[in-house]
This record gives structure tokens, sequence and C-alpha cells, in this order.
């Protein structure tokens, strides 16, 4: 049987959501409750309704279809956004050699980046400003596009940026694609570096003293120290095979870039108690299973909702946008490509019909199209939340003993 959005089995069972909210409410983002929010009245009236009425004049055949929320946490709607993502950027990058790099930190400072954003989003400077001043100073413009991903295997915290790099990159004065590549040695040794340099800078930010196992850090000066003592550890930017076209990195991070942490296939039988989260452990090279409550599976998988407007995916050199117009059509011509055409982005009905082989703007009782009638307004996130706080409350009232509510 087909459950369509499993991931509110997980929030919604046995009261989940609403026992995690009164209990780590307050270490949530306003944006965090909402984005829940949305998701768990996505595919509802909750959210607004459309109404679809048969073309044909003998048919009184209606249709009713419920808003979807767009949220970062709803895994069904993170499908639509990932196939449309991918069907963008096939007109878009040109067909060279590319060379795809993920740029990985010491455990130790990733308690640093939990929750902050603005830190993570210095990170995509940190993993592409040195190899973009090393390309201009040869006067040669590559293209970058690359993703931030704050989960590992297991769900946890662990901030690493994947960059898609071309192997070359365009001759601005003389309109000509020159070959270019980047050491392994040399690149970490700068993402090691400035990784380093942010983190010093941001020590009102971070706040380390407040941190769990943290408490010895008291001031800027033991924190640059133990900071230098990070730099020294194992740092580590995987290099992989270079490859011709960039469809292979695109479809990879397509598949992390839209949609919540867990895998919806993983939710889909959820009855309560304990998860069983399956994962692929890449020191041992084997499938392994890790049991986690219903409290610590919400608690990861909300603690990964990016932040208002945080742009999850970044462009640089030719593939940024304010650059985009003017130089990538000199791009296609220095690699002697036709410029691919712009393709339509798959809607609701395509991905339905690719993935149930049904058409839902078909009449299912003479086969006629039908056609849009109306539609009613949904409520508006923010209500809906306030809605659920002060029914959490009146329970609490409610449980709250007869001498307590005296004094």
């Amino acid at each position: 049987m087909y459950i369509p959005r499993p991931a509110k089995l997980l929030f919604q069972h046995d009261e989940g959501w609403e026992r995690f909210l009164d209990k780590n409410g307050h270490q949530l983002s306003d944006w965090t409750k909402l984005s829940v929010e949305r998701m768990l009245a996505c595919g509802t009236c909750a959210m607004g309704v459309r109404r679809y009425c048969c073309s044909s004049p003998d048919c009184t055949h209606s249709r009713f279809l419920c808003q979807t929320c767009k949220s970062k946490a709803c895994s069904s709607c993170g499908l639509k956004g990932t196939e449309q993502w991918i069907a963008g950027q096939q007109h878009i990058l040109p067909d060279c050699d590319w060379q795809h790099i993920t740029f990985t930190m010491p455990h130790l400072l990733w308690p640093f980046f939990n929750n902050n954003w603005r830190l993570l989003n210095d990170l995509f400077r940190c993993a592409t400003r040195a190899m973009l001043r090393h390309a201009r100073k040869l006067g040669i413009e590559v293209g970058i596009f690359c993703a931030l991903h704050t989960y590992g295997r297991q769900l946890s915290q662990h901030p690493h940026i994947h960059v898609s790099i071309t192997r070359g990159g365009l001759d601005v004065k003389h309109g000509v694609w020159r070959a270019l590549f980047f050491k392994k040695q040399q690149v970490e040794e700068i993402w090691r570096g400035a990784v380093i340099r942010l983190l010093r800078a941001s020590y009102d930010r971070v706040n380390p003293g407040k941190l769990p196992n943290l408490g010895h850090i008291r001031d800027e000066k033991q924190w640059k120290r133990y900071l230098q003592a990070q730099y020294q550890r194992h740092w580590k930017a995987h290099f992989a095979k270079k490859t011709r076209g960039a469809w292979r990195s695109v479809k990879y991070l397509g598949r992390y870039l839209k949609r919540p942490p867990v895998a919806a296939s993983q939710l889909r039988h959820y009855r309560g108690g304990s998860v069983v989260h399956q994962y692929y452990d890449h020191n041992t090279q084997q499938h392994k299973c890790q049991k986690l409550s219903q409290e610590e599976m919400l608690r990861r998988y909300v603690s990964h909702i990016p932040a208002r407007h945080f742009k999850m995916v970044r462009y640089y050199g030719f593939l940024a946008n304010r650059k985009r117009g003017s130089l990538l059509p000199k791009v296609y011509e220095a690699l002697e490509m036709t410029p691919r055409e712009k393709p339509q982005k798959p809607g609701f009905a395509v991905l339905m019909k690719a993935f149930l082989g049904t058409d839902p703007y078909q009449c299912i009782l003479c086969k006629g199209r039908l056609r849009f009638a109306g539609a009613m307004v949904g409520e508006h996130a923010t209500k809906m939340l306030s809605d659920r706080l002060h029914r959490m409350a009146k329970k609490r009232w409610l449980q709250t003993p007869a001498l307590d509510k005296c004094a």
C-alpha cells in the first residue's frame, strides 16, 4: 500500500511533535516550527483546495486537489523540487571535464556550525575563494557550483561542502578554452587555513565556552590555541575521478538538496516506538542499522531544516547569475557546443504520471480533461502553529492538579 507522506507518521504518532515542542520548543527557531507545521498540513484542506470539473458538458465529475506546502521539511514536495532542479541544470552546465571535490573538517569542529547558518554561509567562500583567485590570476574564468550538506550517514551534524568545478575555463582575453586543474595537497591546505581563520574571527558568534566539553575555553586566547591544535589534525578534501559532464554530480547532489535528511522509505512503516535507521558506513564499507527514539529522530530531522531564504546551492565563475548571461555563450562557443533549449520543469501532472502511472487531470468517468473551476484559500502556517500552541497550553492547564491552579 502506498502511503503518500510518510514523514507525517513520525511527527503525528502518539503526538510526538507536540511532546517534542513542549520539551524542546524553546531551542527551535520560528522558521523551523513553521516549516514543520506546513509539512503536517501538506496535502490537506488546511493548505487550501482547488476544484476541477470535467470539460465535457455531459459529464458532472469534479475533483478536488489539496495544495502542497513546498517546505524543506516535506519529503513529498522535496521530490518535486529535486526533479525540477535537476531538469533546470541540463541546459546550463557545459559539456567539458568536471572535478568533484568534497571538503570535510575534523569532527571536533562540527558543533561550532550546529544551526549556525551565518557560519555555514561563510563555508562556501572558504571552499571556493582560493580556486577562483588562482584561476583569475591566470586570466581564466572557471565554472563552479557547490552545495552544503549539514548531516552525515547517521543523520548527526556533519557539515561539509560539495564542489563541482570545470577542469578548465574560458580565457576571457582570447575567448578560447584552456585546461586547468588544482593540486589536492594545495587545495586541502588552503581549505584548512580558511576554515580556521573563519572560526578565529567568529569567537563571539560561536561562544565555545557554553558548548559541552568546551568549558575550559574561557577567553579568545584559549580559543585560538584550541583552533591551532585542530589545524594540526588530519583534514581531508576528497577528489573524485574527473568526469565528462556534470550529470553525475547533479543527480547525486539533487537527492540531498531539496529533501529532508530521512528517506521516506525508512518511515513508511513506522508504527510508533523507536526508529530503525539504515545507513552505509564508509569506514567499514558495510550497511549498518541504528535504533533511535522518536524524540531523537525528531531532533535530528528538524536540526537540518535550513534557515529562511538560505541558499543550499551557490554558483561561481561563469555560472554566477550576474555573469551567466554574458559569459555562458562565449563558453559554449569556445567548447564548440550548441546551446540547449531550456527544458520544461516537470510539474505535478508529469511527476504523477511517472510515479503512479495516472494523469491527475483526466476525468475518471469519460476520460476527458479536467479544467480549473475554483479554489478555496487555506490557513496561514502562523495561525496553524498558534492554534497548536494554544491547544497544548490548554491541555497542560487541564492536566494541572486543582491545588496548583488555585495557587
